[in-house]
C-alpha cells in the first residue's frame, strides 16, 4: 500500500491549540465587554402604551342664581315663630309667622314640650303618621339608593312643621285676646315660594354684579329661624312669585370666544344628572366676561342656594390617547403606484434611480435600484420617505425609463408615532382629534391599537430603527 503523503500538515502542540482558544475566546469576550458597554452608553428608548380615552372642552365655572325675591318686613319688634316649612309654596295670605313681642307664647311653647303633658300636643295620629314614612324608607333602603335620604329628610321635617305649625297656632288661639294682642301674625302678600334667609343680593341683577360678587369668601348669609328674636322692619321671610330666574356665570373672554359660535348651551348644575338647556347672552366685564342664561323652570330646586356649580357640556372626542412628544410629522414624496415596482413574495417596493456621486466631480450618473420606505398608500399614490431620495436623484419611471428629478415629485405631510410592538421603530400614520396639554386624542381607526406600544419621545429615533 502506498503511503499517504502528509508532508503539507502542519501538526499544531497541544500547548499552541490551547493558546488559540484562548485568543478566539477573547476576542468574543471583548465584542461582548464592548457591546454591553455601548448599550448601557447609549441612552434607553422609552415606549408608551396606548390607552382608550376622551377630552371634552367642557367650561366649569360658578354660577350665581338670581331671583325675583321680595323681602317681608316685621313691623314690631319680637320672636320669631314660623308656620310654613322653608322652600315650600304657599297662596297668596297664607300665614307665614308671627313676631311674639313678649315672648310669653313661645316659651309656653317650649315649657309644654318639656313637660310631661308634651306627648299630648301630638295626637296618635301624628305620631303614627311620622312613624309610618321611617318605616316605609328603612323597608325601602339600600346602600345604592342611599342619596334618597335626603328626600326622606325632608320629607320628615315638612311633617314635622306642619304638625309643629297646628300646634303653635292652637297655642296661641287658646291664649285669647291677652295674647293675640302682643303678637303680629305675617301672612304671604303674593303667591309663591317661601325661603328664610337675606345675603344682600336680593336685588342684584346680572348688570349690577361685579367680580366681588363672586368671592364666596366674603359671602354672608343669615338664616331665620323660629325662636329668634327680630327688630321692627327686620326682614322675616322672603317670596319669590315666579320661575324666571337667571344663573350668571364668570367666565374667561377665552371662553366667551368659543361660546360665540353656540346658539344654546346644555349644562348641569351641582353635578346633577340632568342636563338643562337655556338661551344665553354674554356680558362683558374687563378682564373677564359674565355668562347670563335665563330659566323659566327650576328655580325651586335650588331656592336656598345662591352659588351653583355649573358645568357647560360642549363637545366630547373619544379615541386613544397619546402623548404629545410621541408625534411626529413626516414630510413625504407622493409617488405614482406605476413607477414602482413590487416583490411579490417580500413586498418590497423599489425604483430605479440615476444617482450621481456628490464626491466626483464628474457629471457621470450610475443607476442604482433604491428600496423605498412607505407610509402609506391611496388608490394612486405611495406616500414614500424623503429620505429614500437625494435632491439630485433623478427616477427612471415606467418600460421607457422616463426621467423624472426627484424635486419635481409632489410632496405632503402625514402625522405619526413610531409603533415599538416588534422591538423596530415602525412610523405608523394617525388622524388627530383633538390637543390638550401634554395629550392628543386621535381616531381609533385600526392603524393604531389599545394597548400598542409607540416610543415617547419621536425625536429619539429614525425609521426602522432597532429599539432594544
Amino acid at each position: 500500500m502506498k503511503k499517504s503523503n502528509n508532508k503539507n500538515v502542519i501538526r499544531l502542540s497541544r500547548t499552541a491549540r490551547l493558546n488559540s482558544a484562548f485568543i478566539i475566546f477573547g476576542i468574543i469576550l471583548l465584542y461582548v465587554v464592548a457591546s454591553v458597554i455601548k448599550s448601557f452608553s447609549k441612552d434607553p428608548i422609552t415606549t408608551y402604551k396606548v390607552t382608550s380615552s376622551n377630552i371634552n372642552n367642557n367650561i366649569s365655572a360658578t354660577g350665581i342664581a338670581l331671583r325675583n325675591e321680595n323681602e317681608v318686613t316685621s313691623g314690631k319688634s319680637g320672636y320669631l315663630i314660623y308656620f310654613v316649612r322653608d322652600g315650600d309654596k304657599v297662596k297668596k295670605n297664607s300665614p307665614i309667622c308671627t313676631v311674639d313681642e313678649t315672648g310669653n307664647v313661645i316659651n309656653a311653647i317650649k315649657q309644654a314640650g318639656e313637660s310631661d303633658e308634651g306627648n299630648a300636643l301630638f295626637t296618635h295620629a301624628d305620631y303614627a303618621n311620622i312613624r309610618n314614612s321611617i318605616d316605609s324608607y328603612k323597608s325601602t333602603y339600600t346602600n345604592e339608593s342611599f342619596y334618597n335620604i335626603y328626600n326622606f329628610k325632608s320629607e320628615i321635617e315638612s311633617k314635622v312643621m306642619d304638625l309643629s305649625s297646628q300646634v303653635m297656632m292652637q297655642q296661641i288661639n287658646s291664649g285669647g285676646a291677652a295674647i293675640s294682642s302682643t303678637l303680629q301674625n305675617i301672612k304671604a302678600n303674593e303667591s309663591g315660594v317661601v325661603s328664610y334667609y337675606t345675603d344682600g343680593y336680593e336685588k342684584k341683577t346680572p348688570e349690577t354684579l361685579s367680580d366681588e360678587d363672586f368671592n364666596q369668601t366674603n359671602y354672608k348669609k343669615t338664616s331665620l329661624k323660629t325662636g329668634d328674636i327680630m327688630s321692627a322692619g327686620s326682614t322675616v321671610f322672603k317670596m319669590t312669585a315666579d320661575e324666571n330666574w337667571h344663573i350668571v356665570c364668570q367666565i374667561t373672554n377665552e371662553q366667551a370666544k368659543t361660546l360665540q359660535e353656540e346658539s344654546k348651551l346644555r349644562f348641569t348644575v351641582n353635578n346633577g344628572p340632568n342636563e338643562i338647556k337655556s338661551q344665553f347672552s354674554l356680558l362683558p366685564k374687563g378682564e373677564n366676561t359674565y355668562l347670563v342664561m335665563p330659566l323659566n323652570k327650576y328655580m325651586v330646586d335650588y331656592i336656598n342656594d345662591r352659588f351653583l356649580n355649573i358645568e357647560i357640556i360642549l363637545n366630547k372626542f373619544d379615541g386613544l390617547k397619546v402623548p404629545n412628544s410621541a408625534i411626529i410629522e413626516k414630510e413625504t414624496y407622493k409617488i405614482p403606484k406605476n413607477y414602482i415596482q413590487e416583490d411579490e413574495e417580500s413586498a418590497v417596493k423599489t425604483i430605479k434611480v440615476k444617482r450621481f456621486d456628490e464626491n466626483s466631480t464628474s457629471t457621470d450618473a450610475s443607476e442604482t435600484e433604491v428600496e423605498l420606505i412607505v407610509y402609506k398608500t391611496d388608490e394612486d399614490y405611495y406616500y414614500v420617505s424623503k429620505d429614500s431620495f437625494k435632491d439630485t436623484d433623478i427616477l427612471l419611471t415606467g418600460k421607457g425609463n422616463k426621467e423624472v428629478p426627484s424635486l419635481s415629485l409632489e410632496r405632503d405631510k402625514i402625522t405619526g408615532v413610531y409603533l415599538a410592538n416588534a422591538g423596530i421603530a415602525s412610523f405608523t400614520e394617525i388622524e388627530v382629534i383633538k390637543s390638550q396639554d401634554e395629550f392628543t386624542i386621535i381616531n381609533d381607526d385600526g392603524h393604531l391599537k389599545e394597548f400598542d406600544n409607540v416610543v415617547l419621545d419621536a425625536s429619539d429615533v429614525y425609521d426602522n430603527q432597532t429599539l432594544f
